[in-house]
């Protein structure tokens, strides 16, 4: 149980770059990875529900490498998105591989076989990067958010940038675990609801939170909407800029493609919110007060290779107990209600609501059975 066990993590941003290198078909790598060879993986593999004893969490939580593959990931997920915006500027992902095979064998191909294989390797490199930015650069986006140190706050802000969703720092972190598991949290998915309907809901009401909890807080301290404290207004500055100098140096239709990536990778993103909570309900007590957030409030995965590649985001429970928690240390425990497999798996399901309904439907009744 060492830093070396989340290296894994970074083989996603590695295939999309060999993908979007490579061009053609080459760009479907990563899809292909993620959401195939992954979750079969996992499958075979399965679960491992210990954790580490006193000793062992101690020296986990001293070890600085933990956090510095966290500080890596920054310049990776810039260095992958201007891959993705330098190839997209200078002609897209058609690569090389039609020119080298009519060189050596004088086989002319046509402009539609061309065509396809461009449009082909533009939807790959598309979904590539949406999948890396969406998939691990919000997951370590989401554990430096959490932190104390403004600086490593900072650092998931600049990551959350890449994918136009800056405003996710200041909901996830006092709206979603504030309400989670009420009708009040745009991020808990209801029972019944599919995953599309949840996203139509979730990404607008998360965005207008995020607004409504930055205007209390200043109104607490007295200042005005235009205060150069109102960070909702510099995120949005900074995404402006950000965009302008895309438009600006790669043209409209890089610019286009670009949001279409973001929008991949943020839905990815509210993907994995529809799992976490989907069905799971606070109760409310005699004086009409929610109960308290506890292990049974968020869905638990104990899947080895989620872990690895997640930076143990799918130990979800104990996250939303103690989300101060760093990853390394996250927990198992028994009264945590568990995903019948990892994340990847988990998404697939939910993109085909009648199969996702007869698998969770009844463990969600389980759990409200033993609560």
């Amino acid at each position: 149980m060492s830093v070396w066990k989340y290296l894994p993590s970074y083989s996603i941003p590695m295939a999309a770059a060999l993908g979007m290198w490579l061009g053609g078909y080459w760009t479907f790598v990563t899809p292909i990875y993620v959401f195939l060879f992954i979750p079969l993986v996992e499958w075979l593999v399965g679960g491992d529900p210990s954790n580490h004893n006193t000793e062992e969490e101690e020296k986990a939580k001293a070890s600085f490498g933990y956090t510095l593959l966290l500080w890596s990931y920054v310049p990776i997920q810039y260095a992958l998105t201007g891959l993705f915006l330098l190839k997209l500027s200078m002609g897209g992902f058609s690569g090389p591989g039609i020119g080298t095979f009519s060189m050596m064998t004088g086989v002319e191909f046509s402009t539609g076989i061309s065509s396809a294989v461009w449009l082909v390797g533009l939807i790959g490199a598309t979904l590539s990067l949406g999948i890396s930015n969406g998939g691990i650069g919000f997951t370590v986006a989401h554990e430096l958010i959490h932190r104390s140190s403004k600086f490593e706050q900072w650092l998931g802000r600049a990551l959350l940038l890449t994918t136009l969703y800056m405003h996710f720092a200041i909901e996830h972190v006092y709206g979603h675990h504030k309400h989670v598991g009420t009708e009040e949290d745009a991020a808990t998915a209801r029972k019944g609801e599919t995953f599309y309907r949840f996203l139509i809901r979730s990404v607008p009401d998360q965005y207008r939170s995020a607004w409504d909890i930055e205007g209390k807080r200043l109104h607490k301290k007295k200042k005005g909407f235009w205060s150069l404290s109102n960070e909702m207004l510099g995120f949005q500055v900074i995404q402006l800029v950000w965009l302008s100098v895309i438009f600006g140096l790669m043209g409209l239709i890089v610019g286009i493609i670009y949001i279409l990536s973001c929008v991949l990778a943020f839905s990815l993103l509210e993907a994995v919110n529809y799992l976490e909570h989907y069905g799971l309900e606070r109760e409310k007590n005699e004086r009409d007060r929610y109960e308290k957030v506890n292990h049974h409030h968020s869905w638990n995965s104990d899947h080895i290779v989620s872990r690895m590649f997640l930076f143990e985001l799918s130990r979800h429970s104990d996250h939303h107990m103690v989300a101060s928690r760093h990853y390394q240390v996250l927990r198992s425990l028994d009264e945590s209600p568990q995903l019948p497999t990892g994340y990847p798996g988990m998404i697939l399901l939910a993109m085909i609501p009648p199969l996702w309904f007869r698998v969770m439907n009844p463990l969600v009744d389980k759990v409200h059975l033993h609560q």
